[in-house]
């Protein structure tokens, strides 16, 4: 899959130092995978769930669960496009917003 930009697991990674691994392993998971359907993806990445406020945005746990990613994917065309990683605590937040209708 094309992985839009590798800019958001660089920002992460600084912010989230004890995850620089496991946010690098992730980033080549995707950009190497070919998964043309959800089902595909969530054979390699089982903790692929649906962002129930956004159609076609999807959330991964990130290293053992300690952060989410949650990312626009298309996959007829192979491509994503990395929307937010945050801690547990910060994904509650961007979730209330977007419930609210705060964030587009």
């Amino acid at each position: 899959m094309h992985v839009i930009s590798k800019r958001p697991f660089k920002e992460a990674s600084k912010r989230y130092p004890n995850q620089k691994q496991a946010l690098n392993d992730l980033y080549q998971i995707l950009n190497k995978g070919a998964f043309s359907t959800p089902d595909q993806m969530r054979k390699t990445l089982p903790s692929l769930d649906n962002f129930k406020y956004k159609d076609k945005w999807w959330i991964l746990d990130v290293g053992g669960n300690n952060l989410r990613l949650i990312a626009f994917i298309q996959f007829v065309q192979s491509r994503i496009y990395v929307k937010h990683i945050a801690s547990h605590a910060e994904y509650d937040k961007i979730c209330k917003r977007y419930a609210q209708g705060g964030l587009k």
